[in-house]
């Protein structure tokens, strides 16, 4: 689920690299000022893109310091804070209480056991400010359980509920831009759920898991058309958000960074059918 949604470095100048960084950290340091230090474990790239395209599009203020931290304690980092990193990283509790959640349902993980324990408090604060995104994602990820669960489920259920889960995340308030921002969320919902599909196709084959990939009959380098069509309606709807803020980073995301660890899957793959 995580990990997706990142930007590829390699294509990024110095200068778009330090900004990526920068809200990147402040991502981390609302997590820690807000909810704690372990809650920084949860913190990812995925939310990130999250902040800066409702930065970008709502043009909030932001403030900008220096600090030192566990994680780079020689050297001080340029960290970035406005409401919507604040909200991205709400959400990404959200999201993480409900994975921890859906782990445990499936697999019973005791590191998901106690994360969920400990993400509780949390999790409860920030359900009751967005009631609208935690009912979405807990009913989305129900019904998508279900789906796994039962040989009748379909593929095309349970990619359309991904990204129906992820649909609301991306709604920040409810105004124009929401119904385009809830199509994002849905869209880049459906290509991360077919990328990890992609990703976990020969793990869940050998423990004979749920993959909507053997429901379709289809390799993970098979599937790359219907993720070209997922990611093609994000950038679509992207375009006709008036950004021109960190418009680099993001089309860095949307056009080459989402596609990195498919790839390299795909690469893999096709290096072991030649041997």
């Amino acid at each position: 689920m995580f990990g997706i949604v990142v930007g590829n470095k390699n294509e990024l100048t110095t200068e778009e690299l330090a900004r990526y960084r920068s809200v990147y950290c402040g991502l981390c340091q609302s997590l820690k000022s807000r909810y704690g230090q372990i809650e920084r474990l949860t913190l990812n790239y995925d939310m990130t893109f999250l902040a800066l395209l409702l930065e970008g599009l709502y043009e909030e203020d932001e403030r900008e310091k220096e600090i030192r931290c566990l994680a780079h304690p020689t050297k001080k980092q340029v960290v970035i804070a406005n409401e919507f990193i604040d909200y991205a990283a709400d959400m990404t509790i959200l999201l993480a209480y409900y994975k921890a959640e859906d782990d445990i349902a499936d697999e019973g993980k005791v590191a998901a056991k106690v994360l969920k324990k400990l993400l509780h408090k949390d999790f409860l604060a920030v359900a009751r400010i967005y009631p609208r995104q935690a009912e979405c994602v807990k009913t989305s990820l129900e019904e998508l359980s279900k789906i796994e669960k039962s040989p009748t489920g379909t593929p095309d259920e349970a990619v359309n509920l991904s990204g129906r889960m992820l649909s609301e995340v991306f709604v920040y308030k409810e105004d124009f831009w929401a119904d385009t921002l809830r199509d994002i969320g849905y869209e880049l919902g459906r290509f991360i759920y077919l990328a990890d599909a992609a990703l976990d196709y020969e793990k869940d084959k050998k423990e004979k898991s749920y993959n909507p990939l053997f429901l379709m009959d289809k390799k993970p380098e098979e599937i790359r058309d219907i993720m070209e069509q997922a990611i093609g309606s994000v950038s679509f709807l992207y375009d006709r958000l008036p950004i021109i803020k960190d418009t680099g980073i993001m089309e860095n995301i949307i056009y080459s960074g989402v596609w990195q660890q498919y790839n390299i899957k795909v690469k893999e793959e096709k290096n072991q059918d030649g041997k």
